[in-house]
């Protein structure tokens, strides 16, 4: 009878142990993989290209600039992800050739160059490094049914880690402002979660695979 009832106990206690850390439950440490598992799918940091592709030349003076190209260009080349050299663009005016800055990518440009990696509408290449981290699920609301799905919106902090060399530097940042969330300091952030027959999954990732 006692062997009986220790093995009862047993059995409960593994059933117990066993449906204990499902993925499928709504805590902070299945957030903070479901985020993470996202974020390993991201770039990065990254800084677009004042143009869509490299080489690209911009004219010296007088030229029509968008968001500081110049300044940006410049913080490429001071960062060595650009080299710098003299050339001529064709003027409005025929037969006319006006002075310009070629631009062109060095090798250390060719290291962290991400085809498309800016994400703007123009799907310009980008310089991108480093990796994105959470560092606290700070809240969650309750899971709650939204259009047949279950989602839960999650406030949390990430950082940036193994940042390369050129995204500390003073004119990255100033040309760049975004760069500097999560170095050194935790940046917050919110994301939506979805959950699923495998457990919590980002919204993004979740829309990717075709939900």
């Amino acid at each position: 009878m006692k062997k009986l009832i220790v093995f009862a106990l047993s059995a409960v206690a593994l059933l117990a142990v066993s449906g204990c850390g499902s993925k499928k439950d709504a805590n902070k440490s299945n957030f903070a993989d479901a985020i993470q598992d996202y974020l390993n799918t991201t770039k990065g940091v990254c800084v677009a290209l004042p143009r869509k592709e490299a080489p690209f030349a911009l004219e010296k003076k007088g030229g029509f600039f968008f968001a500081h190209e110049p300044e940006k260009a410049a913080a490429l080349v001071n960062a060595g992800l650009l080299s710098a050299g003299e050339t001529e663009v064709p003027s409005v005016f025929p037969n006319q050739k006006i002075p310009a800055t070629q631009y062109t990518l060095t090798d250390e440009g060719k290291k962290y160059l991400v085809k498309g990696g800016s994400g703007n509408f123009g799907g310009f290449d980008a310089f991108c490094g480093g990796k994105y981290k959470v560092k606290e699920v700070v809240n969650f609301t309750e899971p709650a049914d939204m259009f047949g799905t279950k989602i839960s919106q999650v406030n949390y902090s990430l950082i940036v880690e193994d940042a390369p060399s050129w995204v500390t530097q003073p004119a990255i940042q100033a040309a760049y402002p975004d760069v500097k969330a999560g170095l050194g300091e935790p940046v917050p952030s919110k994301a939506v979660l979805v959950a699923t027959s495998e457990g919590w999954m980002h919204e993004r990732l979740f829309k990717s695979k075709g939900g």
